[in-house]
């Protein structure tokens, strides 16, 4: 691996890193109120990444994996919150141009309404009940039944990250017709089309711009050129335990955004307070230099760890190698920034639990950075198994199966 930066690359954090500047002056409103950043997002559309994760071939930056975890991290340290509901896009972006299944037709007609028509696209996979630690559990409910010229779908979906401020939502639908109940196609669908409704739920501890409400879809039509059916996934499940890399390696440089965030917050925190009677500021106490140091050391080794895969992903497509060094990265990367708030959170004192202090904020955003899939417990699991060489048929279920 080349650890330097092609001039690709560097423009793509160049360019993040001045709109992540712009998006921290209002990271604290959209926290507070938990609205969604549609100055971020318009921003974000201005600069034309809409395109980042679509082939070059087909109008789009080409940014790969690698490309995409730099941008990631870049624009997380300004707002975790539109970083995080942006990767939501652009993973439907890559999904949709790349998959190899797909006609050229139907990709290039992708390309066109991000790349063109400049269209911000939400991803809706969850449902109520779904947890990542049981893959099965990721079966969609919610139907898609054809009629004469298109689908009508029906169904409710959660954690719907975005989709207020989107044009269309790319969801995860079960095909009525299909013979098993792990079958899924994507359906694009207007966010103002007849027969969807967005249920507002979403009052949360961190991460509160993403505006990540229900979605009640009530008999909605779908013309038929918008249901992408040649793209048949036979079982969600098995997808997504074999695919986490393509789908989570992006949003997890998210939470390395976040976590460099903090570094940068606490430095400059303790660097400027100085206690009554001292001549020195707290950074020169030993605790605080060792905390400060450990934390510096562990988030630049989970940077690398997630790079590492993100290159390896560009190169080598899904592998089960691929899959192994990206749960080994998240584990890491998850664990080092949840220990990287809470010790900020701990060197800030009580001055860092008022709300409107950015540590308190980064606090909040970063706990959900071993919880958001996978988790460290399904990485641990996952990565077990690799590691093993285990059949995964022959593990027993965790929890017992309804009849």
């Amino acid at each position: 691996m080349d650890f330097s930066l092609t001039d690709d690359q560097r423009h793509i954090q160049a360019v993040c890193r001045e709109l992540a500047a712009d998006f921290a002056t209002r990271a604290a409103l959209h926290d507070r109120e938990a609205s969604a950043p549609v100055e971020n997002y318009a921003a974000l559309r201005k600069a034309g990444l809409f395109g980042l994760t679509i082939p070059k071939e087909l109008g789009g930056w080409g940014a790969g994996f690698l490309g995409y975890a730099i941008a990631a991290e870049e624009l997380a340290q300004g707002c975790a919150s539109t970083a995080l509901s942006f990767n939501m896009h652009c993973v439907v972006a890559q999904t949709l141009t790349t998959a190899p299944v797909l006609s050229s037709a139907s990709r290039q007609r992708v390309a066109d309404l991000i790349v063109n028509e400049r269209k911000l696209i939400a991803a809706l996979l969850s449902e109520p009940g779904t947890t990542n630690l049981l893959y099965s559990t990721r079966a969609c409910s919610t139907e898609a039944r054809r009629v004469p010229d298109g689908y009508v779908l029906t169904g409710k979906k959660a954690f719907a990250s975005m989709v207020e401020a989107s044009d269309y939502a790319a969801i995860f639908v079960h095909p009525e017709h299909a013979p098993s109940p792990e079958s899924v196609v994507v359906a694009l669908v207007p966010v103002n089309a007849p027969g969807l409704r967005v249920e507002q739920v979403w009052d949360t501890l961190g991460m509160r711009a993403t505006r990540s409400d229900n979605v009640i879809l009530d008999n909605c039509f779908v013309p038929a050129a918008m249901v992408f059916d040649d793209l048949v996934i036979p079982s969600i499940g098995n997808f997504l335990a074999t695919n986490e890399s393509a789908i989570n390696l992006p949003y997890t440089a998210v939470y390395l955004g976040v976590g460099f965030a903090v570094l940068r917050a606490i430095t400059d925190s303790v660097r400027r307070r100085q206690p009554k009677g001292y001549a020195q500021p707290v950074a020169y106490h030993p605790d605080i230099r060792r905390r400060v140091a450990k934390m510096s050391a562990e988030l630049e080794a989970a940077r690398w760890l997630l790079r590492y895969a993100a290159w390896r992903a560009d190169k080598e497509g899904q592998t089960p190698d691929v899959e192994a060094a990206y749960f080994k990265a998240k584990y890491v990367l998850g664990e080092a920034v949840a220990a990287a708030s809470r010790s900020a959170l701990e060197m800030g004192g009580a001055h860092a639990v008022f709300r409107g202090s950015p540590i308190e904020r980064l606090f909040r955003d970063a706990a959900t950075a071993t919880i958001m899939q996978p988790s460290s417990d399904v990485c641990l699991s996952e990565l077990s198994m690799y590691q093993l060489q285990l059949d995964r048929t022959a593990i027993q279920p965790p929890l017992i199966r309804q009849a």
